[in-house]
């Protein structure tokens, strides 16, 4: 009797430790932080299935803080994806973050009023004593456009309240509510889904102008989103990153896929914005053209190095706040 107490009591006391020992075996969660947007779309996957990357906590945040959560003495952000001007800037010495790759190629497009004419890399001139209204014409949307421009030695300048007759005219624009067929533009340059949400909601009086995608470089876009990570966590957690990078082209599929929905994506984006917090993206304005307008594709960072440094090369040339060069080391291989 008293063996078989004994073996009651053992059993009882292994099955509770049991759990408690896989806690401790367990490894700690990795923090990723994106920006709502193009960033939180190409993640959307990960979300909605925490099997594919084991303890992986995404977090989306609003684009203007992200650089909060890679920064100061102890960053919260053990991954994160963000602008590649703003990485260059704050993690480019290498010292605490590498670069993984590139996630997204831009997502700009030119939207122009009815009597506008579409535009090209071979007929920008057409813009010369134009106003072209730029979403944040001191960040990445203007930055990249004024590169075209300058690349294909069109003039252009601030508009100040005077339209220069020899140059494009840049107008600073706050948010999209500037965006619309009233306003004292020609032209805008808008991100996805602004720009499909204002050609549909206008009913033509803003429509499709061009692609800046196209007119950049090769044709192939800019290096626009890239994904960093602590060097720490590089070193100890191998095997997930490796999965995490495995799983981009994966992800992509799954937003095209038609047996995904809008419905789907948006709720997992919701899913890990702050509680009470709207997304970019609503069901009412993603669908498979604005997520193919997106520009998500990954490259590693050893592949995409040139390109990254290109781009920086340029929009460095024309801003006086220059995003600085990363260290080759900072380029994670």
């Amino acid at each position: 009797m008293k063996k078989f107490l004994l073996l009651i009591l053992s059993t009882i006391f292994a099955l509770t430790i049991i759990p408690s020992c896989k806690k401790d075996n367990d490894p700690a969660s990795l923090s990723l932080y994106c920006p709502d947007g193009a960033p939180a779309l190409s993640v959307a996957r990960l979300i909605s299935d925490d099997t594919i990357v084991d303890n992986l906590d995404i977090n989306v945040v609003t684009a203007s803080t992200i650089n909060a959560y890679v920064t100061g003495d102890t960053p919260k952000a053990d991954i994160a994806i963000m602008p590649v001007n703003a990485a260059s800037k704050v993690l480019g010495n290498a010292n605490s973050y590498q670069m993984l790759g590139v996630v997204t190629w831009g997502n700009l497009y030119l939207l122009k009023k009815q009597s506008g004419v579409n535009i090209t890399v071979n007929n920008l001139n057409d813009l010369i004593g134009k106003k072209v209204g730029v979403i944040n014409l001191a960040n990445v949307p203007g930055l990249t456009f004024k590169a075209i421009l300058s690349d294909n030695d069109v003039p252009f300048t601030t508009y100040s309240g005077t339209v220069d007759t020899e140059s494009v005219n840049l107008v600073g624009l706050s948010d999209g509510t500037a965006v619309t067929p009233a306003a004292d533009c020609d032209y805008f340059v808008v991100p996805e889904p602004a720009a499909t949400t204002k050609i549909n909601a206008t009913a033509g009086k803003l429509s499709l102008a061009g692609d800046l995608q196209a007119m950049y470089g090769d044709g192939n876009g800019y290096p626009q989103a890239v994904l960093v990570a602590k060097k720490s966590v590089i070193l100890d957690r191998k095997s997930d990153i490796d999965k995490l990078i495995a799983s981009f082209n994966d992800n992509y599929a799954y937003l095209i896929d038609d047996a995904t929905s809008s419905n789907d994506i948006v709720s997992a984006i919701t899913s890990a914005l702050p509680e009470g917090t709207a997304p970019t993206f609503t069901a009412n304005n993603l669908n498979k053209t604005v997520i193919s307008n997106c520009g998500i594709s990954f490259k590693t960072a050893s592949i995409a190095k040139t390109e990254v440094l290109a781009y920086l090369s340029k929009i460095n040339a024309i801003t006086n706040n220059s995003f600085g060069t990363p260290i080759d080391a900072f380029f994670f291989s």
